[in-house]
């Protein structure tokens, strides 16, 4: 056998893939989790480019690869990779086999939700390892979320379960991309958080932040800044955030009861900005019903879990990892 071939059975490689609203991440991806070559290219607004993207990282893979692993946005059948709801931008990519797009011949493509494949990381090679109940709430331009009980990923009949960023926080709030009223996404979510610090700025509240040359809200980071710098209008922006954040959660550890709560996306590194002000209640409130106090953690694949997660169903459905 040679050095090369026993190299490739002892470090099999899978590409991930991580579809998003503003970017499009890849990486080579070890079966340790270790990411060995990453890629970024804004969001595809065609299925042409995601091909080519796809096939421009296939193609500079120095040694050889076991499969695609991809996560997307929207509700996604694991068993077929159709993407069967798929509101927003990335609308292109309803109806469509992912496996049937990407065209990688002989090997294998998997696809699953994207908060999903965050989850998968987590349970591989990050905070979940070891665990069996575990919820995770990813915290981004909308709000995702991914749920294990008893060892297993939910998913539910149609694809939809553990999508608990749409869940109801507000009965009276407004209307969502999902087609409900109300949703956590819409109060705690980037693009949620930006719209209403735009809507203070609107209305000439006193504000340390400006719009943008080209009309853009302050983003979500700058904002937590603010925030911490005194700006009254982050402060007030976060506060009313937070006062729905932290019963979602509650509620989340009601329904689930699990052995910790992972918090991700982008808006999770503002790390004890985001958890301090929304620990303790949410201690306060679960003591009872749960008897113990469940740690929420960060996610520790940290911009590229989706894409370490990715890869991982690939090495999940190879038999080479297990969860």
């Amino acid at each position: 056998m040679s050095d090369k071939v026993a190299s490739d059975r002892e470090n099999p490689l899978a590409i991930g893939v991580d579809i998003g609203a503003t970017a499009v991440k890849a990486a080579i991806v070890g079966v340790n989790g270790d990411l060995l070559e990453s890629y970024r290219a804004p969001s595809p607004r065609s299925a042409s480019a995601l091909h080519d993207f796809v096939h421009s990282i296939l193609k500079s893979a120095k040694q050889p690869i076991q499969g695609i692993g991809i996560g997307c946005k929207g509700i996604i059948d694991a068993a077929s990779s159709l993407v069967k709801s798929l509101p927003g931008d990335l609308y292109f990519l309803e109806g469509q086999l992912l496996s049937n797009l990407i065209d990688a011949g002989d090997l294998p493509v998997c696809a699953e939700n994207d908060a999903r494949t965050a989850l998968v990381a987590e349970v591989l090679w990050g905070a979940a390892r070891g665990r069996r109940n575990v919820v995770m709430l990813t915290l981004g331009t909308g709000v995702g979320g991914a749920v294990l009980v008893d060892g297993v990923i939910l998913r539910g009949t149609g694809g939809s379960a553990g999508h608990i960023g749409h869940v109801t926080v507000n009965p009276r709030g407004g209307l969502c991309i999902c087609g409900n009223y109300g949703c956590l996404e819409t109060y705690f979510s980037s693009r949620a958080i930006e719209s209403d610090y735009f809507a203070h700025l609107h209305r000439a509240a006193p504000a340390k932040l400006s719009v943008g040359s080209t009309g853009q809200p302050p983003d979500t980071e700058a904002i937590f800044r603010a925030a911490a710098d005194g700006d009254e209008s982050a402060r007030c922006v976060l506060d009313r955030a937070f006062e729905y954040l932290a019963p979602a959660i509650v509620s989340f550890m009601h329904t689930f009861d699990p052995e910790i709560f992972i918090l991700g996306g982008n808006i999770a590194a503002a790390g004890p900005q985001l958890l301090t002000p929304i620990q303790d209640k949410i201690q306060g409130r679960t003591k009872v019903l749960l008897g113990r106090e469940v740690p929420i953690v960060f996610q520790k694949a940290v911009g590229y879990g989706g894409v370490a997660g990715a890869a991982g169903l690939i090495f999940l459905h190879k038999g080479l990892l297990s969860i």
